[in-house]
Formats: structure tokens, C-alpha cells, sequence
């Protein structure tokens, strides 16, 4: 676009006569005085054995006064004053024609014979910063009076354009996309923990995630889940369950397990929430939302975590309870498409971001990071939500088209052990993508 409006000029530097000046404001011009002076140039014509056989004059053109010249490319180096002058100037003439081979035999030697004047040239156009067309053959320009004159041609300025950007799966300003993972086995009546070997080995099988969100310190999690993300090269959004857990033994069992497995660096944790969808579920009053994140903040400071500390709401709990995500470092929301019934599979990345920008309006603009977001591959369909294998693939393809960073897939693996009601269509156990 902005190689334009210069290319579009170039092609009327075409040189004609300079009675069409060039109405372009350049950078760069030259004061230049010219003495109007007429001499002839003599063309002496000889045979081989050096006997001149024919003579002839050609009349050079007076220069034209300007009192600035504009360059016109490193192909052409005639004069385009910026202003006309009063009376319309001569054209600039061509170079005078050599003798054909019809005229003049193949060994026949042409000599030209200096004036002993010659009119004041002026001095070499500077650098262009394009590269205009080649002269036509109907006004060719004068050749240059020395090599040393010629300007070294440069890049064009879109040659000079850097490539743009690729976009990152993740910065300092954002997380990578994540998973959720809870370390339960068995069914509705009879739920048991996963073993240590049965935790680390699902770690394993979401070692393609970047960072892995956990929900407490049930079953003994944190410390196996700080060793095995260590050794993936992965992050953890670490999980205080509250009210039902405390919060200053789980922030002791994180401040442990950081101690004992990666070396009393708080690295390997990205951020930590303290509770998820209490306020939603009516378990907690916003007032106690808040109180809790600053009372985990007051304790995970102290044990020397310095990350961002929140409290995970429902959209509809985070607008309706503005104090939840002011007083949150980041504004923690789960989102699925999945329970509005007039969003298809494959419109729930477009379903989240826009519930991303409502969560944003109403929390002033701070950063809103998505820590549930997913759909059941069984389950019973409502309107246009569909609950199939076929359906997960197409909302997960359309939610990583919309998001690479700040978005936790919901859920690792079935979770079998849940258990259901009307608002959950029957699907809370299968929404594992793993």
C-alpha cells in the first residue's frame, strides 16, 4: 500500500519535454546555476587509411535555467525542474545518430572530435528510493559523463519491508494452551484415587499440553503433579478447593512439593485459584470469594510465590459479582458452548470469544484467562448442541482456531465417578478428549 502512490508516479517519468514539470515534493534536491552557452559538436567521418570522407555538425541545445532539479531514476538522469519555465524550452534532443552499415563500410573507423567547449552539466541525481521504468526509445536519456556519475541503485522500499509477524502459541503476557486434570477413578458410588504410577503416567499422555490445571491437593496430587510436569517440561495452574479444603495446608503442600521436586523454585507454577463456581453454585457469597483470594494471596506470598492468584466463576457469577474479578489478579472463567442451545459444535470457539469480551467489559478490560472450556462426546442433545464424538472433534477444532494461549481444554480423561442431573443433559462424565 504504501509502494503505491510512488510506483503509480514512476511510470510518468517517462521523458518527454520539460515543459511538464513534475509536481512531487522529493527530499532531496540540487541548487544548480546553468550558463547558457551554444557550441557545436563535429563528427569527422574517415577511411581506414585515415582520409576523412565526410564532416558534419550537430547543434547542442541551450541549457535551461532552474533553480532546482529533481533526479528522475538511476536509468535516467534528464532535468524535471519543479516549476515551468516562462517560455516553453526546447525538447531534449536525442543523441546524434550513429552511421548505419549501409551508409558506412564495416571498416571504416567512426572518430568524434571533441568542442573545444562544452555547456555546465549538472551534478549526479542523488540516490533514488525507488526504481523508475526504463526510459522510452523516443526520448532516451543522455548517457551519463563518467562512471564515477552513475548512483549505485538501492533496494526498493518494499524490498526493504521487514516480513510480518507469526503469531506465538504463547508470551510472557499469556499462558500455553492447557488441559484440566483431576485424579480420580471408579464410578458415581464407588470413587477412588489414581496411584502415584497411574497419575504420572496421565501426565505422560498430556505431556503435549503446556501447562496442566489441577483443582486441589486431593488424593496427594500436588507433589506428584509437580515432579511429573518438571520432568514434561510443563506448567501448573495449582488449585485450592475451598471451602472444602483449607487453604493455608494446601498452600504448605504446594510450598513442599516445590522445595522437594523442583529445587524451592515457584517456576513451575504459573497461578493458583482458590475456588471454582462456589459463587455460582450459591456454596459461597462473593464477599467470601474475595476474602478467600486474599487470604491464599497473603499466604502464597509468604511462602514465595509472586504469580497471580483468582477465584474460577461462571460468566454470568463474574458479571453479576464485579468484586470477584477486581479483586482477582486474573479474571479466571469457565466457558462452555455446549449449555447454550442455540450454539453448534462447531461455533463454540466464536461462542467463547464472545463471552471472553463480555467477561472483559464488565471487569474494566483486565486479562480474562478461560480455565474450562470443552464438549461431551456423549450425552443428551438440546436444540442445536449435538452430543457426539463427531461433535467434541468440531468444537475442539473450533475453539483452538480461536485460541492458542490462555485456555484450558475441559476435561483430559471421562470422569466417570461424577454423576448427573437435568442441567447437565446427562454428559458431565464425557467430556475426556484424551
Amino acid at each position: 500500500m504504501k509502494l503505491g502512490s510512488a510506483l503509480a508516479l514512476s511510470g510518468l517519468l517517462v521523458i518527454g519535454t520539460v515543459a511538464h514539470p513534475l509536481n512531487v515534493k522529493r527530499a532531496v534536491t540540487t541548487e544548480v546555476v546553468f550558463v547558457t552557452e551554444t557550441v557545436a559538436e563535429a563528427v569527422v567521418y574517415v577511411d581506414e587509411n585515415g582520409a576523412p570522407y565526410l564532416t558534419s555538425t550537430v547543434e547542442r541545445v541551450p541549457s535551461v535555467p532552474s533553480t532546482s532539479v529533481e533526479p528522475t531514476s538511476v536509468a535516467s538522469s534528464a532535468v524535471v525542474p519543479t516549476s515551468a519555465p516562462a517560455e516553453s524550452p526546447q525538447p531534449v534532443p536525442a543523441p546524434p545518430p550513429s552511421p548505419s552499415s549501409s551508409d558506412v563500410p564495416s571498416s571504416f573507423v567512426v572518430a568524434n572530435v571533441e568542442p573545444t567547449s562544452s555547456a555546465v552539466l549538472p551534478p549526479p541525481a542523488p540516490k533514488p528510493t525507488f526504481v523508475a521504468p526504463e526510459p522510452t526509445s523516443a526520448a532516451p536519456a543522455p548517457a551519463p559523463t563518467s562512471e564515477a556519475q552513475v548512483p549505485a541503485p538501492e533496494p526498493s522500499v518494499q524490498a526493504q519491508e521487514a516480513p510480518a509477524s507469526q503469531p506465538s502459541t504463547s508470551s510472557s503476557d499469556s499462558f500455553p494452551l492447557g488441559i484440566t486434570y483431576d485424579p480420580y477413578k471408579g464410578t458415581t458410588n464407588n470413587v477412588d484415587c489414581k496411584t502415584t504410577d497411574e497419575i504420572a503416567a496421565d501426565f505422560d499422555t498430556m505431556k503435549d499440553y503446556g501447562i496442566v490445571r489441577i483443582y486441589g491437593n486431593d488424593c496427594g496430587q500436588i507433589p506428584v503433579a509437580v515432579r511429573a510436569a518438571k520432568k514434561n517440561g510443563q506448567k501448573l495452574m495449582g488449585g485450592i478447593y475451598a471451602p472444602l479444603q483449607d487453604v493455608d495446608s494446601v498452600v504448605s503442600a504446594l510450598s513442599d512439593a516445590v522445595k522437594q521436586q523442583n529445587g524451592g523454585s515457584w517456576d513451575i507454577i504459573s497461578l493458583v485459584s482458590v475456588e471454582n463456581e462456589r459463587v455460582n453454585a450459591k456454596a459461597m457469597t462473593a464477599s467470601d470469594a474475595q476474602s478467600t483470594i486474599d487470604q491464599a494471596r497473603s499466604a502464597l506470598r509468604n511462602a514465595g510465590f509472586n504469580g497471580p492468584v483468582g477465584a474460577v466463576e461462571t460468566v454470568p457469577a463474574v458479571i453479576d459479582n464485579p468484586g470477584v474479578c477486581s479483586t482477582s489478579d486474573l479474571v479466571l472463567v469457565n466457558i462452555h458452548a455446549w449449555f447454550d442451545p442455540n450454539t453448534k459444535a462447531a461455533d463454540a470457539g466464536k461462542f467463547v470469544k464472545g463471552e471472553v469480551a463480555r467477561v472483559q467489559k464488565a471487569c474494566g478490560n483486565k486479562r480474562v484467562v478461560v480455565t474450562e472450556s470443552g464438549w461431551p462426546h456423549q450425552g443428551d442433545s438440546h436444540d442445536q448442541a449435538v452430543a457426539s464424538p463427531d461433535a467434541q472433534k468440531a468444537a475442539l477444532a473450533s475453539i483452538r482456531a480461536e485460541f492458542n494461549s490462555d485456555l484450558f481444554l475441559f476435561s483430559s480423561f471421562d470422569s466417570l465417578w461424577k454423576s448427573d442431573d437435568p442441567s447437565t443433559f446427562n454428559a458431565e462424565k464425557y467430556w475426556g478428549i484424551l
